[in-house]
C-alpha cells in the first residue's frame, strides 16, 4: 500500500502538516493536563454551585432513566412539576460531540479545554496563514480567566459552547471564501455542534459576530454592485443554518416549545408566546463602562467575591486577557486594512456595548424590544466572552503583522522594510500606549475611579442602624466612624489595582523588548519573536487563572450527589413519603432553605420551590402573586394548601400548622399543614373569575375552600353533578413516574377531577380508559378531568409530539448531512487515484504550500 502512486502524496502531506502542527496541539494537551493536574492526577474534582442545584434538580429524572432505560421528560421534583428539556435532555442522533463527551468522564475538562485551543489555532491558522499568531490566539483564549471561572461555578454547557465557537467561526469564514455544497453543510454541522452544547446563548452571540462580517460583506459588494458572488454565498450559508437548525430539531423543538410557556417567552399573568424576559432583571448584570479595563488590569474593581466593587450586584472575577493582547489588538484594527480585521473590531464594539446592558440604554433598549430573540437571554455580561474572542483574533492579525520580514537588500547589505511591513514606531505605539494607560492608573487611579460601590454608604448607615437603633446617623462619631471604613475600603481596593497594573505593566514591556528586538534586527528569527509573546501571554494568563481556579477551589473528586447534605429532617420526610404510598401524595415547601433559590431540597424531596433560570410562566405568577405577593409576611398558607405543601421546613411554625419533628443538629423544624390538598381530588363546582388579581387573591386566601370547587378564567362547557356525601367519588393513585401518572376512579355521576400537577398543554395527554380526553386548565396552573359516571383508569402521560418527530428527523437530517459530506471530501481523492495511472494528469496544488513558514 506504501508504494501505491496515491498513498506517498498522502503520506508526505500529513507528515508536513504534523511537523508544523503536531508539537503546539501536542502542546494544548500537556498544558492543560499541567493546569488542571488536581483533577487528573490527585483526585480533586469540580464541582460548582450550579452542578450541585442540577443534580437536585435530575435527581428523579435519573432514578427513572437508571430503573428503565428510557428518558424522563418531566422533572416532577422541582417548582412542583416542570418540563426536564433544560435540565436532562440528551439529543437523539449522535454526532462528532458524541466522541468527545464519552471521554469526559476521564479527562474533565481538559477534553473540551484542548477542544476550544486546537479550534482557534485551526481558525486563526485558516484566517492569518501564521503558526505563531494561532498559537498565540489559541492561548490567549483557551487561558482568558472567564472560562476559569465558569468552570469552577460549574457553568459546564456554557463551557462547552465556548469550546466549539472557534469551529462555528471556521465554518462560517470557510462558507464565506468558498461558497458551495461542501461547506454549506459543514457550516450547518458546525451550527448543530454549538447548539448540541445545549447553551444556545452562547450560539446566538457567536452567530452576532458572524452577522456584522456578513453586513461587512454586504456593505463592500453594494459598493463595488458585485451582488451575485455575495448573494450565491448568503444563499448557500443560509441553506447551511436551515440544514444545522434541522439537524437539531431535536432537542430544540421541544426546548422552543417550552420558550412559549417560561418567563423568557410568556409575560406576566400573560398566555404562552405573549412576552419575554423583564428589562430590569434580563439587564441585572451588565458590564459597567469602566470595568473595560479589566481586560488589562484584573483588579482594577477589585476582582470578585467579597473584594469586587463594580457596579454589579456582584461577581465571580473579571474577562481578563492581558495587556499584551489587548496591545496587538488595537495594532491590527491600527495597521491591518482587511474586511476581516473590520468585522472583528465591529464584532468587538457591538458584544462589547450589548455587555454594557443598561448602561448603553440608547443601544440595547431597542434591541431588547424588536431585535429578534434579543430578550430572550439575561446577564449581559455574558457578551464579553464574544468580545474577548473577538479581540484574542484581532491580536493574532496583530501578531502576523508585526512579524512581516523586512525585504532583504543585499546591495546596502541591510534590510529594507517591505510595503506592508511596520516600523519600528508603529511596532510599538499601541504597546505604549497601552503602557502609558496602565502608569496612568498606577498612579493616579484615584482620580480616575471612585473605589467607592455604589449606595455603599447607605449600606453602612442601615448596618449601622439595624446594629444600633439607639445611634443617630448624625452623630459626629458615627460619620467619622462611616468616613473612616470608606476610607480605609479606598485604599485596599487602590492598593489591589496599583498591584495589578504594575504587573501588567511589566509584561507590556517586557513585550516591547521583543519587539525592539526584532525591529532592531536584533532578533532576527520571528519565531522567537512569536513564541516570546505566546510565552508571556501564557505566563500572565495562568497567574491571573488561578485566582480564580486553583488547587484551592476545588474539592475531592466524589460525586456531585455526595455534596448534598442528607439531614435527619430529610431522613424523616422520606418516612413519611414510603409511608404515604411513596411519590406523588404531597410536596414539601423548604422555608427556610431559600426555597425558590435551591434545588437541594429537590434531590430528596418533591418540591413547591427549586432553582432554575427559565421556569414556567404560569407557575412563576404562582410564587410572585399568590405564594409570595407580599415577602416580608411570607408565603400565604391558601397557596402552600393549592400545591398540596403538607410539610413545611422551617424555624417557625406558619398559622394553621403543627411541628411534627426537630432535627436537634440544625435547630429546624417539620411543620405539617393538614389543610394542603390532595394530589387528586373531585370537585362538582367550576367558579369563573375573569380577573386575573382576583383570581391570585382568591387561590391564595387560605379561607377559600378549594376542595369543592375548581376556579377557571372562563366557563366550562360542561354539566357536573353534584357529589353525593353518600356515595362520594373515589381516587386512587396506582402509577407515579415522572412521564405517567394513572389513578383508578370511581364517581357516581360526572365530576370535574382537579390533580394537583402543573399544567402543561405541550406534551400531556390523559386518557380514560385508553380512550383520549381533554386536559383544562384548573385553578390557574392546575389540570382537571372531567369523569363521567362508573369506575375508570385515568392515565395522563407526558409524550410531547416535538421530542418523538423531531427525534426521527434529526436522525435522518444528521445521517443524510455527514454521509454528504464523507462523499464531497471523498470525492477529490477518488479522483486523483483514478487518475493515478496517466502520469500527465494534472495535479492540484498543495493547499498548504502558500503557508508561510515563519
Amino acid at each position: 500500500m506504501a508504494d501505491s502512486p496515491d498513498a506517498s502524496p498522502l503520506t508526505d502531506r500529513l507528515m508536513r502538516m504534523a511537523q508544523r502542527h503536531g508539537l503546539p496541539l501536542v502542546g494544548f494537551f500537556v498544558l492543560s493536563l499541567l493546569y488542571f493536574a488536581p483533577i487528573h492526577f490527585d483526585g480533586m474534582g469540580l464541582h460548582g454551585s450550579d452542578i450541585v442545584q442540577w443534580r437536585g434538580m435530575a435527581e428523579a429524572m435519573m432514578e427513572y432513566e437508571a430503573e428503565t432505560g428510557d428518558p424522563a421528560l418531566w422533572a416532577p421534583n422541582v417548582f412542583s412539576g416542570m418540563p426536564g428539556y433544560h435540565i436532562r435532555y440528551a439529543p437523539a442522533p449522535p454526532q462528532l460531540d458524541t466522541i468527545v463527551d464519552a471521554l469526559r468522564p476521564y479527562l474533565w475538562p481538559t477534553t473540551h479545554f484542548f477542544l476550544l485551543m486546537a479550534g482557534l489555532y485551526a481558525l486563526v491558522l485558516y484566517l492569518v496563514r501564521d503558526r505563531w499568531a494561532a498559537l498565540l490566539a489559541a492561548l490567549g483564549f483557551g487561558f482568558t480567566t472567564y472560562l476559569f471561572i465558569i468552570l469552577g461555578a460549574g457553568h459546564q454547557t456554557k463551557f462547552v459552547a465556548l469550546a466549539y465557537a472557534p469551529y462555528l467561526l471556521l465554518a462560517f469564514a470557510y462558507g464565506m471564501r468558498r461558497p458551495g455544497l461542501l461547506s454549506s453543510l459543514l457550516f450547518g454541522a458546525a451550527l448543530s455542534l454549538h447548539l448540541r452544547a445545549d447553551h444556545p446563548q452562547i450560539t446566538y452571540y457567536v452567530l452576532m459576530v458572524a452577522l456584522v462580517w456578513w453586513i461587512v460583506e454586504t456593505i463592500r459588494a453594494g459598493r463595488q454592485s458585485d451582488w451575485m458572488p455575495h448573494l450565491k454565498t448568503t444563499a448557500w450559508l443560509a441553506l447551511g443554518t436551515v440544514v444545522g437548525l434541522i439537524m437539531v430539531i431535536h432537542p430544540y423543538w421541544s426546548t422552543f416549545e417550552y420558550k412559549d410557556f417560561s418567563i423568557r417567552g410568556a409575560a406576566a399573568g400573560g398566555e404562552a408566546g405573549s412576552g419575554s424576559l423583564d428589562w430590569d432583571y434580563a439587564m441585572r448584570w451588565s458590564q459597567g463602562p469602566s470595568e473595560f479595563l479589566t481586560l488589562f488590569v484584573a483588579d482594577a474593581f477589585g476582582g470578585g467575591g467579597q473584594t469586587y466593587w463594580g457596579p454589579k450586584p456582584f461577581t465571580s472575577g473579571p474577562h481578563y486577557v492581558g495587556g499584551i493582547i489587548v496591545a496587538l489588538a488595537g495594532l491590527a484594527l491600527w495597521k491591518v486594512r482587511s474586511r476581516i480585521v473590520l468585522s472583528l473590531g465591529l464584532g468587538a464594539l457591538a458584544t462589547g456595548l450589548f455587555a454594557m446592558g443598561h448602561h448603553a440604554a440608547w443601544l440595547n433598549r431597542p434591541m431588547f424590544e424588536y431585535f429578534p430573540y434579543f430578550s430572550a437571554f439575561r446577564t449581559p455580561e455574558t457578551w464579553m466572552s464574544i468580545t474577548v474572542l473577538a479581540i484574542v483574533l484581532l491580536a493574532a492579525f496583530g501578531l502576523r503583522a508585526l512579524l512581516k520580514r523586512p525585504a532583504p537588500n543585499r546591495k546596502k547589505r541591510r534590510s529594507t522594510p517591505a510595503p506592508d511591513a511596520l516600523s519600528m514606531r508603529d511596532s510599538l505605539l499601541p504597546f505604549g500606549v497601552v503602557a502609558g494607560l496602565t502608569l496612568l492608573l498606577w498612579v493616579g487611579g484615584d482620580a480616575l475611579l471612585s473605589f467607592e460601590k455604589p449606595d455603599e454608604r447607605a449600606r453602612i448607615e442601615q448596618a449601622i442602624q439595624q446594629q444600633r437603633p439607639d445611634l443617630s446617623l448624625q452623630n459626629p462619631q458615627v460619620q467619622q466612624f462611616i468616613r473612616s471604613q470608606l476610607s480605609d475600603q479606598r485604599q485596599e481596593r487602590q492598593a489591589l489595582l496599583q498591584a495589578d497594573a504594575q504587573r501588567t505593566l511589566i509584561f507590556v514591556i517586557l513585550a516591547m523588548g521583543l519587539i525592539w528586538a526584532y525591529r532592531s534586527e536584533r532578533i532576527t528569527a520571528p519565531w522567537v519573536v512569536g513564541i516570546g509573546l505566546a510565552a508571556l501571554v501564557l505566563v500572565d494568563l495562568w497567574g491571573v487563572g488561578k485566582r480564580y481556579l486553583s488547587r484551592d477551589d476545588l474539592s475531592p473528586n466524589q460525586r456531585a450527589e455526595e455534596q448534598i447534605a442528607t439531614y435527619d429532617f430529610d431522613r424523616f420526610l422520606i418516612d413519611e413519603r414510603e409511608d404515604a404510598g411513596g411519590p406523588g401524595h404531597f410536596r414539601v415547601y423548604p422555608m427556610a432553605l431559600n426555597p425558590m433559590n435551591n434545588a437541594e431540597p429537590s434531590y430528596h424531596h418533591e418540591s413547591i420551590g427549586g432553582y432554575h433560570g427559565a421556569k414556567l410562566r404560569r407557575y412563576q405568577d404562582y410564587i410572585d402573586f399568590i405564594l409570595e405577593p407580599n415577602q416580608r409576611s411570607g408565603p400565604n398558607k391558601g397557596a402552600l394548601n393549592l400545591m398540596a405543601g403538607r410539610y413545611i421546613i422551617g424555624q417557625r411554625a406558619l398559622p394553621g400548622t403543627e411541628p411534627v419533628y426537630r432535627d436537634e443538629r440544625t435547630g429546624l423544624q417539620v411543620f405539617e399543614n393538614p389543610d394542603a390538598l390532595p394530589r387528586a381530588f373531585f370537585v362538582d363546582r367550576i367558579t369563573v373569575e375573569s380577573d386575573q388579581d382576583a383570581l391570585w387573591e382568591r387561590l391564595g386566601d387560605a379561607s377559600t375552600n378549594l376542595r369543592a370547587q375548581a376556579f377557571r378564567e372562563e366557563p366550562l362547557d360542561v354539566d357536573l353533578d353534584a357529589i353525593s356525601q353518600d356515595n362520594p367519588p373515589s381516587v386512587e393513585l396506582q402509577t407515579f413516574t415522572p412521564p405517567e401518572i394513572e389513578w383508578s376512579v370511581e364517581t357516581g355521576g360526572q365530576h370535574l377531577l382537579v390533580v394537583n400537577e402543573v399544567y402543561y398543554p405541550a406534551g400531556w395527554n390523559a386518557y380514560l380508559n385508553g380512550e383520549p380526553v381533554p386536559i383544562h386548565r384548573v385553578n390557574y396552573l392546575q389540570r382537571g378531568v372531567v369523569i363521567p359516571e362508573g369506575e375508570h383508569t385515568l392515565t395522563m402521560r407526558f409524550e410531547p409530539t416535538s421530542d418523538r418527530v423531531g427525534g426521527v428527523i434529526a436522525q435522518v437530517a444528521t445521517a443524510s448531512v455527514y454521509l454528504t459530506i464523507i462523499a464531497l471530501v471523498a470525492q477529490p481523492w477518488w479522483r486523483r487515484r483514478n487518475d493515478a495511472s496517466d502520469p500527465d494528469a494534472p495535479h492540484p496544488p498543495d493547499p498548504d504550500a502558500d503557508e508561510p513558514d515563519a
